[in-house]
């Protein structure tokens, strides 16, 4: 069983290996700006999560309930798998947003969330979460899907994920 600290570093990890993911995207749509800067802002949100679980590490801000190797064993052959469809010199623009659904809507975000519960104690720390809360994240995900044409399906499924997060 790893550590509290361990845990929270593997996390960090997921949500670094999440910003280089969407970085990939950015890089791979360089020729349409508009859509290239979209995943550049979505990397730099999961920066954002990265900080703000180094901090909670750096500081000891442990939440309870840490998931087990199993559970961190899922998250870690989910990412396997994203970042492989992601690295498809033919990747499609509804097929990257696709791949973005599933990672937002994986267990990484619960996680997460539960990780930075202990934010909570802290007046400034909540805000800051709060800023970066997955809401927003998938709003702002939802919002490009409609406006760069990820299709039908991945569109009303962003936006029951959104909703279920409201």
């Amino acid at each position: 069983m790893k550590s509290s600290g361990q845990i929270y570093q593997r996390f960090i990890e997921f949500e670094e290996r999440a910003a280089s993911l969407y970085f990939r995207l950015a890089s791979h749509f360089s020729k349409n700006t508009e859509l290239s800067s979209f995943w550049l802002d979505m990397g730099m949100q999961e920066k954002q999560h990265a900080g703000l679980l180094q901090f909670l590490l750096a500081e000891n801000l442990f939440a309870g309930n840490l998931p087990d190797d199993s559970a961190i064993q899922k998250v870690d052959d989910a990412f396997r798998g994203f970042e492989s469809r992601a690295s498809d010199p033919e990747l499609s623009i509804p097929a990257a947003f696709q791949i973005a659904l599933e990672m937002e809507s994986s267990e990484v975000n619960d996680i997460y969330n539960h990780l930075t519960s202990s934010t909570h104690a802290s007046t400034y720390l909540w805000h800051r979460k709060i800023s970066i809360l997955t809401p927003g994240h998938i709003g702002f995900l939802a919002s490009a899907a409609r406006k760069f044409g990820a299709g039908d399906e991945v569109l009303h499924k962003l936006e029951l994920l959104k909703d279920s997060w409201a």
